[in-house]
């Protein structure tokens, strides 16, 4: 039992830390379910759950692959959970004795709310003896569910996480219920303004139902969806299931912005924004292969070309002023101005770096992203781009007396580029070119002996993911109505990345899914606002543990790591197969060890 322990003792220090950085203090009012399921409550129970979730993972011996019995499954969850509950509990019982004015002059959220929700008025001995009593539970619960059959564990999985997604989007579907003057007070609380016990029973079991069906029904509903050839060999056709579905989806898309509100369409703009970032880099990660941490530098190249294209002004410390070179051009005139010029700062950036690969082309471009920000702060531009105090009276992009700097208008805006960029992007990767990337992705020492011009796809990756991220900047700039050099840091370059890598790398669905999770997320829950950095950090860490292909995958992309995987399975049976044989010998050789 040394391993459960071990894992249990992690959990336990997992939720010492989630503590520490306030994310249980913190959330103590924020009630997901009635007043008995709090935010606090269930960053209290999860570590142990998984780390029971974890415990009974199958294990392989000789050869095969082990799963654990229920009872066993139990008895692991329980010692597991147990272990985190008293490295908790050890933890609780030791800010009470020491003073909690004591450690929060080191922990400052070690706080009197904190102890207060911990111990409820009772004694810490007795608090403690729940915590770890509550923390065994979980750790079973984890443990169990791990082990129930498909077909039981999917729908009760999906109805528990659809279940408390509804209710942290407390702030946002009850909007969107009253734009459609929809009874809502079924499904959510007034007074504690999470989901009520009713409304969450029917979710989970909508949740659940729907589970079900796809497990019975999901083959024969995917091949009606598919996209079949036409019979006379010519390109695909729609069939009546994918007619309605696209006007359905076209129908949800134009009616959003007056469904949800204006809060809501500014975070959807800012999700695209960041969509048509992550589609440019894409194409310089995804379909080339190239590691570039300094796609901030296009971001900030369309923004800035874009201002000074259409005519903004300086700020200045008594008013505005003109910037030495300035033109009044169109929107829609300065945009394909914009992408020329982001194209051709793609090429001269690509030039140097054409030799470098992985981690040297990483640093190389993470320098030049960062010199993009020192140059448009530095004085020698500050009569060009208006330095530490930027630009503003941007265009609004106006068709007629239509602008868009309202978030519902620009969220067509938005809505339009970003549709016309997953276009292009879905095109070259079906053409002659993507092939040529997949090519030199792969292996460009092979792709170059098979006369793929390798300096010419770097250079052509470069200049179209460029392209498109400058269109995001222009974006950008028409939103915000104003530019400072502080809306362009490195950390734009790491949430670029970060949104392709939880999406899946390749993956144009995986762009637009990523977007949703690393910038919809916390830009609808507001309340975890100063923690977006350290959900960032734990969603790639998941990601990268439990679904390393991201969470839509490309295919190739997927097939490639199942195949890793099952390559490694092969290699570790073949080696514990070989020590059950003939445990005297090393499986490395005689020698070995």
């Amino acid at each position: 039992m040394r391993a459960e322990v071990r894992i249990g003792a992690i959990a336990g220090v997992v939720t010492i830390f989630l503590a520490a950085v306030g994310l249980i203090g913190d959330f103590t009012n924020l009630n997901l379910i009635g007043e008995q399921v709090t935010f606090a409550g269930l960053m209290l129970v999860l570590p142990p759950l998984l780390a029971g979730y974890v415990a009974t993972t199958p294990r392989i011996e000789a050869g095969q692959v082990i799963e654990a019995t229920r009872a066993r499954a139990a008895m692991v969850g329980a010692v597991t959970g147990a272990s985190a509950g008293v490295v908790f509990a050890a933890f609780v019982v030791f800010v009470d004795v020491f003073g909690v004015e004591r450690v929060r002059a080191i922990f400052l959220n070690i706080s009197p709310v904190l102890m207060d929700f911990l111990l409820r008025g009772r004694p810490v001995l007795v608090a403690a003896a729940i915590l770890v009593a509550i923390s065994t539970i979980s750790g079973t619960a984890g443990a169990s569910y791990r082990v129930l059959p498909d077909a039981a564990r999917r729908p009760l999985g999906t109805a528990v996480w659809v279940t408390l997604l509804f209710g942290f989007l407390q702030r946002i579907i009850p909007i969107a219920l009253d734009q459609l003057d929809v009874e809502r007070d079924w499904l959510y609380s007034k007074v504690t303004r999470g989901l009520t016990w009713p409304g969450a029973i029917i979710v989970a079991a909508l949740a659940a139902g729907a589970s079900v069906l796809k497990q019975h029904r999901g083959a024969a509903m995917r091949r009606a969806v598919s996209i079949r050839p036409s019979s006379d060999g010519g390109g695909p056709r729609l069939t009546p299931v994918n007619a309605l579905l696209l006007l359905v989806g076209l129908a949800v898309v134009f009616v959003a912005p007056h469904v949800v509100g204006s809060v809501i369409s500014e975070v959807l703009g800012t999700i695209m924004v960041f969509a048509l970032l992550g589609i440019g880099l894409n194409i310089v990660v995804g379909y080339a292969g190239l590691l570039d941490l300094g796609y901030v530098f296009f971001f900030t190249l369309g923004a800035y070309s874009l201002a000074l294209l259409t005519g903004a002004t300086l700020n200045t410390f008594v008013g505005s002023s003109a910037p030495v070179i300035a033109l009044d051009l169109n929107f829609y005139v300065a945009i394909p101005v914009v992408v020329a010029i982001a194209a051709f700062a793609g090429v001269l950036i690509g030039a140097p770096v054409l030799r470098l690969r992985g981690d040297y082309l990483a640093l190389v471009t993470l320098g030049l992203g960062e010199m993009i920000v020192v140059l448009v702060t530095s004085p020698w531009l500050t009569p060009l781009v208006g330095g530490p105090q930027g630009m503003r009276d941007i265009t609004n992009a106006a068709i007629g007396n239509f602008g868009f700097r309202d978030p519902k208008h620009f969220y067509y805006l938005a809505f339009a580029f970003v549709a016309l960029a997953l276009f292009v992007s879905w095109r070259l990767a079906n053409s002659r070119i993507g092939r040529a990337w997949t090519a030199l992705r792969e292996d460009e020492q092979v792709a170059d002996a098979m006369g793929v011009s390798t300096t010419s796809y770097k250079l052509l990756a470069f200049a179209m993911g460029g392209a498109i991220g400058s269109v995001g900047g222009a974006l950008f700039a028409v939103k915000i109505g104003s530019l400072t050099p502080a809306s362009f840091t490195v950390l734009v370059s790491i949430q670029v990345l970060g949104i392709v890598i939880l999406g899946g790398i390749g993956s144009l669905p995986g762009v637009i899914t990523g977007s949703l999770v690393l910038v919809g997320l916390p830009g609808l829950l507001r309340e975890f606002e100063e923690y977006r950095l350290l959900a960032y950090g734990a969603a790639l860490v998941a990601v990268m543990l439990l679904r390393p292909q991201g969470l839509v995958p490309n295919v190739r992309r997927s097939r490639e790591l199942h195949e890793e995987d099952r390559e490694q399975d092969k290699w570790a049976g073949d080696i514990a197969a070989d020590e059950h044989v003939a445990p005297g010998i090393s499986p490395l050789g005689e020698g070995a060890g």
